[in-house]
């Protein structure tokens, strides 16, 4: 992907998005495409440290035929597969739900194509933020560049708005109850695959020493694969760590020596944290990973972010404001943290409750469930669907780390 390249950097701007990543792009996409003419989007900056984009991720998700990004999509299936052992449960929609996969090149391109053709959007590589001062007038950024280039070094400007996408400080990954590691291969095989047009989005789920793990396969064509590990880990562990067991993955899947691999992808999404991050001033706010844009109990976070995208684009046109990540659902927090600590507690336990959602939810009500927008019959479905005991007593304990947390909180306070 090219980037924009400025000949030279305004003094002031009325938004800058710090990180031109999932969030950062998604925004300034959704202010072009929502805006009534070119001229009613605010003159924008975008700040990315990285030189130029390359298709370094997947991101996928459930949505109805004809959803909203649509002209992302390079793939989808209609159905998808959960196993474990010998047993495994395959998945269709009533409804018309798909399982889509965007490649991250496709959306940066999609990015750049809408951000130079608008005057009022600029893509800043090469660059981070230095520092930040909130002033009366406005916000004042410190940005250093990391090449030579028309414009300073380093240098100041200003802002009326800020969306950061970094980490905020305070927020430490660590602390999630898990964490989903990944590392995957994109592949093409010498011959066809013998698999069906199915996602197998939870394939071989199991358990080892470290835990549990489940392989995630996708049947682009004939000869086209993505193949992935993943696991989740109490603790911390490096993607890189997973490298060996996905290539020897990618070989049980093709062959020894009967693949060509295309492209590589890996990372680590927190699951189940626990974010309090106020902004100190309402002219600034977070967004993205770092402020729950991933699902807990799942990962998933492209639907998410584009939600939020839309609805933060809309403040920004409609009334100058932006716009946070708004907070999960009580319930369904409570329901995620319930079934994320019982895993940490018990990784064997991880397989008997993948596939009992499996076996027993309807396809659609999983998905409801899956993209935040269940019934109450829903719920109940899950609910049923699951064994009871552990769960109660990973609930139990759920409540007693609330009431822990709640002093804590209160004796700081005072």
């Amino acid at each position: 992907m090219r980037t924009n390249r400025p000949d030279k950097c305004l003094d002031d701007y009325d938004l800058v998005i710090i990180g031109g990543g999932c969030s950062g792009l998604s925004l300034a996409t959704a202010i072009c495409e929502l805006a009534k003419t070119p001229e009613h989007v605010p003159q924008t900056l975008i700040i990315e440290p990285r030189s130029y984009y390359t298709d370094d991720r997947s991101w996928c998700f459930w949505e109805r035929k004809g959803g909203i990004h649509s002209k992302l999509i390079e793939k989808s299936w209609s159905a998808w597969e959960f196993s474990s052992n010998t047993l495994s449960h395959r998945h269709r929609s009533d409804k018309g739900w798909k399982y889509h996969y965007v490649p991250s090149i496709r959306f940066y391109d999609h990015a750049e194509k809408l951000l130079t053709q608008n005057p009022k959007m600029t893509l800043l590589v090469d660059s981070c933020v230095s520092d930040i001062f909130p002033v009366v007038s406005g916000i004042e950024v410190e940005i250093e560049s990391q090449v030579t280039s028309t414009y300073p070094r380093k240098r100041k400007i200003a802002a009326q708005q800020i969306v950061d996408t970094r980490i905020p400080e305070g927020v430490d990954f660590s602390d999630a109850t898990l964490k989903q590691v990944f590392f995957g291969f994109e592949v093409k095989t010498n011959k066809e695959h013998q698999f069906d047009d199915v996602a197998l989005v939870m394939k071989d789920m199991r358990v080892d020493d470290k835990g549990f793990l489940f392989d995630y396969v996708l049947p682009f064509g004939r000869d086209s694969l993505l193949i992935e590990l993943t696991r989740f880990a109490a603790d911390y562990m490096p993607p890189e760590s997973l490298r060996d067991g996905a290539l020897e993955l990618v070989k049980r899947v093709c062959g020894n020596d009967d693949f060509k691999i295309i492209r590589e992808e890996s990372g680590v999404i927190p699951m189940g944290m626990q974010y309090s991050v106020e902004p100190a001033d309402t002219r600034w706010i977070h967004a993205g990973i770092g402020v729950g844009a991933a699902r807990p109990s799942t990962g998933y976070a492209f639907k998410r972010i584009q939600q939020w995208a839309n609805h933060c684009a809309k403040g920004i046109l409609l009334k100058g404001n932006v716009e946070q990540f708004s907070s999960n659902s009580a319930l369904l927090t409570w329901m995620d943290n319930i079934f994320l600590r019982a895993i940490r507690e018990n990784p064997s336990l991880a397989p008997v409750l993948f596939m009992s959602l499996a076996r027993g939810v309807h396809p659609d009500s999983l998905l409801r469930f899956l993209t935040d927008i269940p019934s109450k019959r829903d719920l109940l479905a899950i609910i049923w669907s699951l064994p009871k005991l552990r769960l109660i007593q990973c609930a139990l304990g759920e409540i007693c780390a609330r009431i822990r947390t709640g002093r804590r909180e209160q004796a700081w306070f005072r």
